[in-house]
């Protein structure tokens, strides 16, 4: 495969400019040889053959590890309430944590 240059010094001018970067001379020609390795490189992954190559759809190769989702009978209000070391009928209650200043 032979390297051709797809991205020009000129359009890599205007991307900076539109990303508001100031690229110095030297800085311009580094990042257009930059662009142009890139897409060069893509060029070469796109030559090769995946026919037959089973899609990835996770890096990590795990299984969904959630449990099935089980109903089962909660504790009773009333056994709650029991438990609690302080409660106003139907509530517990727990002390103050945030103060509000009032003005």
């Amino acid at each position: 495969m032979t390297k051709k240059n797809k991205v020009s010094k000129k359009e890599v001018e205007k991307i900076a400019s539109l990303a508001r970067l100031s690229l110095s001379e030297k800085e311009l020609e580094s990042r257009t040889n930059d662009m142009n390795n890139i897409l060069n490189y893509m060029d070469s992954l796109n030559e090769i053959n995946t026919d037959g190559v089973e899609e990835l759809l996770n890096v990590h190769d795990m299984n969904n590890s959630l449990r099935e989702d089980e109903y089962s009978s909660s504790i009773s209000k009333k056994d709650f309430l029991k438990n609690s070391p302080s409660k106003n009928e139907n509530y517990i209650e727990v002390p103050l944590t945030v103060k509000k200043d009032r003005k």
